[in-house]
Protein backbone atom coordinates (compact mmCIF):
# COMPACT_ATOMS: atom_id res chain seq x y z
CA UNK A 1 0.00 0.00 0.00
CA UNK A 2 2.88 2.38 1.04
CA UNK A 3 4.75 1.60 -2.25
CA UNK A 4 1.36 2.56 -4.34
CA UNK A 5 0.86 6.11 -2.29
CA UNK A 6 4.70 6.72 -3.40
CA UNK A 7 4.69 6.04 -7.33
CA UNK A 8 1.85 7.95 -7.07
CA UNK A 9 3.73 11.54 -7.14
CA UNK A 10 6.75 9.73 -9.03
CA UNK A 11 4.04 9.45 -12.01
CA UNK A 12 2.52 12.57 -11.43
CA UNK A 13 6.11 14.26 -12.17
CA UNK A 14 6.72 12.32 -15.31
CA UNK A 15 3.56 13.03 -17.15
CA UNK A 16 4.36 16.78 -15.74
CA UNK A 17 7.66 16.36 -17.47
CA UNK A 18 6.40 15.00 -20.68
CA UNK A 19 3.92 17.86 -21.11
CA UNK A 20 6.25 20.33 -20.55
CA UNK A 21 8.13 18.81 -23.12
CA UNK A 22 5.92 18.44 -25.38
CA UNK A 23 4.42 21.94 -24.98
CA UNK A 24 8.08 23.15 -25.50
CA UNK A 25 8.76 20.84 -28.59
CA UNK A 26 5.06 22.48 -29.89
CA UNK A 27 6.66 26.00 -29.33
CA UNK A 28 9.44 25.35 -31.17
CA UNK A 29 8.06 24.43 -33.56
CA UNK A 30 5.53 26.91 -34.59
CA UNK A 31 8.80 29.52 -34.04
CA UNK A 32 10.23 27.35 -36.89
CA UNK A 33 7.20 27.59 -39.19
CA UNK A 34 6.57 31.20 -38.72
CA UNK A 35 10.81 31.60 -39.08
CA UNK A 36 10.44 29.71 -42.28
CA UNK A 37 7.01 31.47 -43.24
CA UNK A 38 8.89 34.95 -42.42
CA UNK A 39 12.17 34.06 -44.28
CA UNK A 40 10.32 32.64 -47.42
CA UNK A 41 8.03 35.62 -47.88
CA UNK A 42 10.68 38.37 -47.16
CA UNK A 43 12.98 36.49 -50.18
CA UNK A 44 10.26 37.20 -52.65
CA UNK A 45 9.06 40.14 -51.64
CA UNK A 46 13.02 41.21 -51.81
CA UNK A 47 13.92 39.34 -54.77
CA UNK A 48 15.16 41.43 -57.32
CA UNK A 49 14.16 40.96 -61.11
CA UNK A 50 16.93 41.49 -63.75
CA UNK A 51 14.37 43.05 -66.36
CA UNK A 52 16.01 45.47 -69.67
CA UNK A 53 14.78 48.47 -70.12
CA UNK A 54 13.28 49.35 -72.45
CA UNK A 55 13.17 53.08 -73.98
CA UNK A 56 10.33 54.75 -75.59
CA UNK A 57 10.41 54.81 -79.61
CA UNK A 58 11.86 58.26 -80.76
CA UNK A 59 9.07 58.20 -83.36
CA UNK A 60 6.65 58.30 -80.18
CA UNK A 61 3.76 61.03 -80.59
CA UNK A 62 2.86 62.82 -76.98
CA UNK A 63 -0.64 63.92 -76.85
CA UNK A 64 -1.89 67.04 -75.19
CA UNK A 65 -2.16 67.34 -71.21
CA UNK A 66 -6.05 66.61 -71.76
CA UNK A 67 -5.67 63.17 -73.43
CA UNK A 68 -2.60 62.07 -70.47
CA UNK A 69 -5.55 63.15 -68.11
CA UNK A 70 -8.10 61.30 -70.22
CA UNK A 71 -6.13 58.31 -70.63
CA UNK A 72 -5.04 57.63 -67.00
CA UNK A 73 -8.98 57.12 -66.00
CA UNK A 74 -9.25 55.12 -69.42
CA UNK A 75 -6.63 52.67 -68.44
CA UNK A 76 -7.52 52.55 -65.21
CA UNK A 77 -4.54 53.69 -63.15
CA UNK A 78 -6.60 56.30 -61.36
CA UNK A 79 -8.91 52.93 -59.72
CA UNK A 80 -5.88 52.13 -57.87
CA UNK A 81 -3.80 55.10 -57.53
CA UNK A 82 -6.57 57.62 -57.67
CA UNK A 83 -5.40 61.65 -57.51
CA UNK A 84 -2.60 60.94 -54.94
CA UNK A 85 -2.39 57.57 -53.68
CA UNK A 86 -4.94 55.39 -52.33
CA UNK A 87 -5.60 51.84 -50.48
CA UNK A 88 -6.37 48.84 -52.81
CA UNK A 89 -7.00 46.26 -50.55
CA UNK A 90 -7.49 46.41 -46.91
CA UNK A 91 -7.93 42.40 -45.22
CA UNK A 92 -6.97 41.93 -41.89
CA UNK A 93 -4.60 39.39 -41.13
CA UNK A 94 -3.51 39.46 -44.24
CA UNK A 95 -2.66 42.78 -46.06
CA UNK A 96 -3.17 46.25 -46.74
CA UNK A 97 -1.94 47.45 -50.58
CA UNK A 98 -1.54 50.86 -50.96
CA UNK A 99 -1.31 52.47 -54.80
CA UNK A 100 1.48 54.95 -54.20
CA UNK A 101 0.77 58.34 -55.27
CA UNK A 102 1.42 58.96 -58.74
CA UNK A 103 2.43 62.90 -58.91
CA UNK A 104 4.55 62.27 -56.55
CA UNK A 105 6.57 59.01 -57.09
CA UNK A 106 6.88 60.02 -60.90
CA UNK A 107 9.31 62.38 -60.23
CA UNK A 108 11.94 59.40 -58.21
CA UNK A 109 11.74 57.54 -61.39
CA UNK A 110 13.59 57.76 -64.75
CA UNK A 111 11.31 57.46 -68.50
CA UNK A 112 13.26 53.94 -68.68
CA UNK A 113 12.28 53.36 -65.20
CA UNK A 114 8.98 54.30 -65.17
CA UNK A 115 7.73 51.89 -68.42
CA UNK A 116 9.91 49.05 -66.94
CA UNK A 117 7.40 49.65 -63.76
CA UNK A 118 4.36 49.92 -65.84
CA UNK A 119 5.06 47.25 -68.72
CA UNK A 120 7.35 44.86 -66.41
CA UNK A 121 5.95 45.03 -62.78
CA UNK A 122 9.26 45.62 -61.66
CA UNK A 123 10.21 48.97 -59.37
CA UNK A 124 12.65 51.16 -59.32
CA UNK A 125 15.24 48.95 -56.59
CA UNK A 126 14.55 45.96 -58.64
CA UNK A 127 11.44 44.30 -56.45
CA UNK A 128 8.46 43.32 -57.86
CA UNK A 129 4.86 45.54 -57.62
CA UNK A 130 2.16 43.05 -55.90
CA UNK A 131 -1.07 44.14 -57.96
CA UNK A 132 0.45 46.10 -60.88
CA UNK A 133 -1.36 44.98 -63.79
CA UNK A 134 1.98 44.39 -65.98
CA UNK A 135 0.01 41.72 -67.96
CA UNK A 136 -2.25 44.09 -69.65
CA UNK A 137 -0.31 47.23 -69.54
CA UNK A 138 2.49 45.44 -71.23
CA UNK A 139 0.09 46.12 -73.93
CA UNK A 140 0.06 50.30 -74.41
CA UNK A 141 1.32 51.55 -76.92
CA UNK A 142 4.35 54.20 -76.88
CA UNK A 143 2.31 57.00 -77.60
CA UNK A 144 -0.38 56.06 -75.28
CA UNK A 145 2.31 55.43 -72.66
CA UNK A 146 3.88 58.51 -73.57
CA UNK A 147 1.23 61.27 -73.07
CA UNK A 148 0.29 59.26 -69.97
CA UNK A 149 3.85 59.85 -68.10
CA UNK A 150 4.26 63.60 -69.89
CA UNK A 151 0.62 64.32 -67.97
CA UNK A 152 2.03 63.06 -64.61
CA UNK A 153 5.61 65.32 -65.13
CA UNK A 154 3.64 67.99 -65.58
CA UNK A 155 0.88 68.40 -62.95
CA UNK A 156 1.41 69.81 -59.62
CA UNK A 157 2.83 67.23 -57.22
CA UNK A 158 0.03 66.96 -54.42
CA UNK A 159 0.46 65.62 -50.81
CA UNK A 160 -0.46 61.47 -50.26
CA UNK A 161 -3.95 61.18 -49.67
CA UNK A 162 -2.81 57.54 -48.21
CA UNK A 163 0.43 57.88 -45.55
CA UNK A 164 0.28 54.78 -44.37
CA UNK A 165 2.25 52.35 -46.82
CA UNK A 166 1.46 48.55 -48.10
CA UNK A 167 1.47 46.19 -44.65
CA UNK A 168 2.02 42.16 -45.48
CA UNK A 169 0.69 40.45 -42.77
CA UNK A 170 0.92 37.15 -41.13
CA UNK A 171 -1.59 35.12 -43.60
CA UNK A 172 -0.39 37.34 -46.45
CA UNK A 173 3.11 36.25 -45.88
CA UNK A 174 1.50 32.22 -45.85
CA UNK A 175 0.11 32.80 -49.09
CA UNK A 176 3.33 34.51 -50.78
CA UNK A 177 5.60 31.15 -49.09
CA UNK A 178 3.19 29.10 -50.77
CA UNK A 179 3.30 30.64 -53.87
CA UNK A 180 -0.08 32.10 -54.07
CA UNK A 181 0.24 35.58 -54.40
CA UNK A 182 0.69 36.69 -58.29
CA UNK A 183 3.80 38.73 -58.34
CA UNK A 184 3.85 41.61 -61.31
CA UNK A 185 6.92 40.89 -62.70
CA UNK A 186 6.19 36.99 -62.92
CA UNK A 187 3.54 37.79 -65.03
CA UNK A 188 4.59 40.43 -67.60
CA UNK A 189 5.21 39.04 -70.74
CA UNK A 190 7.84 39.98 -72.83
CA UNK A 191 7.24 43.72 -74.32
CA UNK A 192 4.54 43.50 -76.69
CA UNK A 193 3.24 46.80 -76.92
CA UNK A 194 2.75 48.32 -80.45
CA UNK A 195 4.54 51.94 -81.35
CA UNK A 196 1.75 53.43 -82.55
CA UNK A 197 -1.60 52.15 -81.01
CA UNK A 198 -3.39 49.59 -83.83
CA UNK A 199 -6.35 51.51 -86.12
CA UNK A 200 -6.39 49.90 -89.12
CA UNK A 201 -9.42 48.69 -88.83
CA UNK A 202 -11.86 48.49 -85.80
CA UNK A 203 -11.30 45.66 -84.95
CA UNK A 204 -7.80 45.62 -84.42
CA UNK A 205 -8.23 48.91 -82.24
CA UNK A 206 -10.50 46.82 -79.94
CA UNK A 207 -8.41 44.06 -79.35
CA UNK A 208 -5.59 45.99 -78.15
CA UNK A 209 -7.90 48.06 -75.91
CA UNK A 210 -9.34 44.91 -74.42
CA UNK A 211 -5.88 43.33 -73.82
CA UNK A 212 -4.98 46.78 -72.39
CA UNK A 213 -7.94 47.72 -70.17
CA UNK A 214 -10.49 44.72 -70.36
CA UNK A 215 -8.28 41.84 -69.26
CA UNK A 216 -7.88 43.15 -66.04
CA UNK A 217 -11.39 41.60 -65.06
CA UNK A 218 -12.21 39.49 -67.79
CA UNK A 219 -10.78 36.87 -69.89
CA UNK A 220 -12.69 37.03 -73.68
CA UNK A 221 -14.08 33.87 -74.11
CA UNK A 222 -14.39 32.03 -70.69
CA UNK A 223 -15.13 32.73 -66.79
CA UNK A 224 -12.38 34.68 -64.96
CA UNK A 225 -12.26 33.58 -61.22
CA UNK A 226 -10.13 36.76 -59.58
CA UNK A 227 -9.54 33.80 -56.60
CA UNK A 228 -11.81 36.18 -54.25
CA UNK A 229 -14.67 34.66 -55.06
CA UNK A 230 -15.58 36.66 -58.26
CA UNK A 231 -16.45 35.79 -60.98
CA UNK A 232 -16.35 37.92 -64.31
CA UNK A 233 -18.53 36.32 -67.31
CA UNK A 234 -16.38 36.22 -70.50
CA UNK A 235 -16.36 39.04 -72.61
CA UNK A 236 -16.97 38.17 -76.15
CA UNK A 237 -20.30 36.31 -74.89
CA UNK A 238 -21.31 40.01 -73.10
CA UNK A 239 -20.61 42.36 -75.74
CA UNK A 240 -22.12 39.99 -78.63
CA UNK A 241 -25.71 40.35 -76.19
CA UNK A 242 -25.53 43.97 -76.14
CA UNK A 243 -26.52 46.38 -79.18
CA UNK A 244 -23.96 49.41 -79.50
CA UNK A 245 -25.88 51.74 -77.86
CA UNK A 246 -26.45 50.00 -74.72
CA UNK A 247 -22.79 48.63 -74.86
CA UNK A 248 -21.84 52.07 -75.04
CA UNK A 249 -24.17 52.85 -71.95
CA UNK A 250 -22.91 50.75 -69.99
CA UNK A 251 -19.39 51.97 -70.39
CA UNK A 252 -20.63 55.26 -70.10
CA UNK A 253 -22.90 55.22 -66.55
CA UNK A 254 -22.46 51.61 -65.35
CA UNK A 255 -25.97 50.92 -66.10
CA UNK A 256 -26.53 46.90 -67.82
CA UNK A 257 -29.55 45.98 -69.70
CA UNK A 258 -33.12 46.84 -67.99
CA UNK A 259 -30.80 49.53 -66.37
CA UNK A 260 -29.21 47.44 -63.50
CA UNK A 261 -26.38 48.24 -61.44
CA UNK A 262 -23.77 45.29 -61.69
CA UNK A 263 -21.48 45.75 -59.09
CA UNK A 264 -17.67 46.21 -59.41
CA UNK A 265 -18.26 46.68 -63.43
CA UNK A 266 -20.69 49.76 -62.89
CA UNK A 267 -18.28 51.27 -60.25
CA UNK A 268 -15.25 51.04 -62.43
CA UNK A 269 -17.26 52.04 -65.91
CA UNK A 270 -18.49 55.36 -64.01
CA UNK A 271 -14.72 55.94 -62.86
CA UNK A 272 -12.92 55.29 -65.58
CA UNK A 273 -14.11 53.88 -68.61
CA UNK A 274 -16.69 56.65 -69.04
CA UNK A 275 -13.20 58.78 -70.11
CA UNK A 276 -13.45 56.56 -73.19
CA UNK A 277 -14.28 57.83 -76.61
CA UNK A 278 -16.87 56.91 -78.61
CA UNK A 279 -14.60 55.52 -80.77
CA UNK A 280 -12.67 53.37 -78.74
CA UNK A 281 -15.86 51.94 -77.05
CA UNK A 282 -17.45 51.03 -80.69
CA UNK A 283 -13.40 49.42 -81.79
CA UNK A 284 -13.95 47.12 -78.47
CA UNK A 285 -17.69 46.34 -78.95
CA UNK A 286 -16.51 45.43 -83.02
CA UNK A 287 -13.74 43.10 -81.56
CA UNK A 288 -16.47 41.69 -79.38
CA UNK A 289 -18.48 40.92 -81.90
CA UNK A 290 -15.64 39.35 -84.02
CA UNK A 291 -14.73 36.92 -81.93
CA UNK A 292 -16.07 32.97 -82.20
CA UNK A 293 -17.19 31.76 -78.49
CA UNK A 294 -15.89 27.92 -78.16
CA UNK A 295 -19.32 25.25 -78.39
CA UNK A 296 -20.37 23.98 -75.43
Amino acid sequence: MSLQILSRPIIGLRAQKLALWITGGVTALMFIIIGAVYAASEYELQRRYDVNFVSLRPATVIGSMSEGHRLIHAFGCNGCHRVSGGTVADIPNVARIVAPNLTRVVHDYSDKEFVRAVRAGVKRDGTSALVMPSREYANISDDDLATMLNYLRHIPTLPDHQPAATEIRFMGRVAIAAGKVPFSAKLAPPNLAPLHRPTATPEAEGENLVKAICSHCHEVTAEHNDGWGTIAPPLALMGQAYPPADFRKLLRTGKALGNREVGLMSEVARDDLSHMTDGEINAIHAYLNSVDMPEE
